[in-house]
């Protein structure tokens, strides 16, 4: 009878065991959180790091922008040729890729907000526009 060491034993066990084909299935947790009926086919879609904004690629060569509600903030028509989307980890760029073309687009954004002034105290043109600067980078 041939006797092996038990350190070649447990060479041999490893092998062994390391040959035999090993799936390990892990059960995932899921549920719808948002459902939002679109007019147009969906290419493709992009959200802002801070999940805050969702930007969405149509077939009909538009960019609809979506608060974290669903409800449509805005629409950024775009080449009919455009093929993919992505958007800074801010939101504040959102880039335009034609795989085809072997092109990258990048569109500044910034959103126009109207503020009812009625009654308030102003100097100036009563219709001149107004620019509000954030800052939020502050540390």
């Amino acid at each position: 009878m041939i006797r092996f060491p038990r350190l070649a034993m447990a060479v041999l066990l490893v092998l062994f065991v390391s040959l035999i084909p090993f799936t390990a299935e892990s059960e995932v947790s899921w549920e719808i959180s948002g459902a939002i009926q679109l007019n147009e086919a969906p290419i493709d879609v992009a959200k802002a790091q801070g999940g805050e904004l969702t930007f969405l690629l149509t077939d009909q060569a538009k960019v609809h922008i979506y608060s974290a509600a669903g409800k449509l903030v805005g629409t950024i028509p775009v080449d009919p040729s455009v093929t993919d989307i992505a958007i800074s980890a801010k939101g504040e760029q959102l880039y335009l890729i034609n795989s085809k073309r072997k092109t990258l687009k990048t569109v500044d954004i910034s959103f126009i907000v109207d503020f009812n002034v009625a009654g308030s105290p102003f100097l100036g043109p009563a219709g001149a526009k107004v620019v509000v600067a954030v800052f939020s980078d502050f540390q």
